[in-house]
């Protein structure tokens, strides 16, 4: 009998604690549907300018470079401590010098052929005065003669002389004609004789000359400020005409070559070469240079200077060169010189855009259109990019579009039309919710309290 009341008993017992707890059970809270949008993030459309940097690498030259060449050949007999590679010098400074002993001989051996030939024209000159002088003194006496020949010849038709005495005066006149003509005969060869002379007397000066300059060769000076980039030679080495000495470049300025394509060349906004029109210096774009292999942050300032003449038909670039003034000399804020040969970073200012939307690059789809955000629903719009970095993109100021937000937000799916909530709505609407379900569980919980005082 135990048996059968004993399990009837503890399924009465167990029926009524479940009733129990279902009575004592809280209630259920009941939430609200609540639809599930995308989260954005939007950004105030407005317009404003855009000045392009373009940015773009390129090497190092020297505005001017120069290979020292030997004009006379001779054993080198002193360098200067300037002339080592690396090391600065001034203009008509003395890098080098050549033994000059045969070369003041030759200076010397000039000198005296100059002054023999000299001699010379003056003897010349001196034998041509005198010869005038006999010609003079021929002519009166032929004159002399033939008065003396007529005398004679009237006294011979008086028949007061001989025959033979108008026969010897007659033979003095032909004797004195004869003189004439061989003193006006030696007249004529001065004239050759000087210029002759005067000829050798200008090829001596001229070899004097030349001597003189082959001896101010043995002294290599520098035709301008630099610094030495390569030295080839070096004491007691005797060197011949043509030997190049070493390498040298100015220091005043150096070149920045720099390969742009064609859509960045016509960022830069630079005037055209043209040859017939000046360019304003002021025109053209600045430019700052700096080291990428560097941990230094030096920078050097510079602007673009002129354009490469050809097109590279292979990859299509023009190259552009930037000139950096007074390079090698310390400056605030730079703590090494450019090298040459040193490969730097340009950042070269282009043109200002007006009117344009600076946007990030991830709002710009496919590079040809936005996402905007209307009445809480994604609207694509085409537009046209001007320009892009890393991280931003230009485009042209819609005026339909000043005002409006446009969507931040990278979206791998978005078609027109699609509703969306800002971050800001969403955090708003979280804020609420959470503030909403708070003051619901106090409720319960004072309900809860009510029904155990109640009991």
């Amino acid at each position: 009998m135990l048996k059968i009341i004993l399990p009837i008993l503890v399924l009465a017992a167990a029926f009524t604690y479940a009733k129990h707890l279902k009575e004592t059970a809280p209630e259920a809270v009941k939430r609200p549907f609540v639809k599930r949008l995308t989260v954005v993030e939007v950004e105030t459309l407005k317009p404003t300018q855009y000045t392009v940097n373009i940015e773009a690498s390129g090497t190092v030259n020297a505005g001017t470079q120069t290979n020292l060449v030997a004009e006379v050949s001779g054993r080198i007999v002193n360098i200067s401590d300037n002339f080592l590679e690396g090391n600065y010098f001034d203009k008509d400074q003395t890098l080098l010098e050549i033994d000059k002993s045969n070369y003041i001989n030759a200076v010397d051996i000039a000198k005296s052929d100059v002054a023999a030939n000299d001699a010379s024209l003056k003897q010349i000159k001196a034998e041509e005065d005198s010869n005038k002088q006999s010609i003079q003194l021929a002519q009166q006496n032929l004159a002399l003669g033939r008065k003396e020949l007529a005398r004679v010849k009237s006294l011979l038709n008086k028949k007061l002389i001989s025959r033979s005495l108008v026969d010897a005066e007659d033979q003095k006149i032909n004797q004195l004609q004869q003189r004439l003509q061989e003193l006006r005969g030696l007249q004529t060869t001065f004239a050759s004789k000087r210029n002759a002379t005067q000829a050798k007397i200008n090829s001596t000066k001229a070899r004097l000359k030349q001597e003189t300059l082959n001896l101010s060769r043995t002294q290599l000076k520098a035709p301008y400020r630099g610094r030495v980039l390569t030295k080839n030679v070096d004491f007691g080495q005797y060197v011949s005409v043509g030997t190049v000495l070493g390498e040298i470049y100015a220091t005043d300025y150096v070149n920045v070559e720099l390969p742009l394509s064609l859509s960045q060349y016509e960022l830069l906004g630079m005037p055209e070469a043209f040859r017939n029109k000046s360019i304003d210096t002021k025109d053209l774009p600045e430019v700052v240079l700096t080291n990428p292999d560097s941990l230094k942050n030096d920078k050097w300032l510079g602007r673009v200077v002129r354009t490469g003449a050809a097109l590279d038909s292979a990859s299509r670039q023009i190259n552009v060169i930037v000139r950096v003034d007074d390079p090698y000399e310390a400056k605030e804020g730079i703590s090494t010189p450019i090298r040459i040969g040193q490969y730097l970073k340009a950042t070269i200012k282009g043109r200002t855009f007006k009117n344009v939307f600076v946007l990030p690059s991830i709002a710009v789809i496919y590079n040809r259109e936005i996402r905007l955000l209307e009445d809480g629903k994604i609207k694509i719009e085409p537009v046209k990019v001007i320009w892009n970095t890393n991280s931003e993109s230009v485009i042209e100021a819609n005026p339909d579009f000043i005002g409006k937000q446009i969507i931040t937000t990278n979206l791998t799916q978005a078609i027109d039309g699609m509703e969306v909530i800002t971050l800001e709505e969403q955090n708003k609407l979280n804020k609420k919710n959470t503030l909403g379900n708070k003051r619901k569980g106090d409720k319960e919980s004072n309900k809860k309290d009510k029904k155990g005082e109640k009991q």
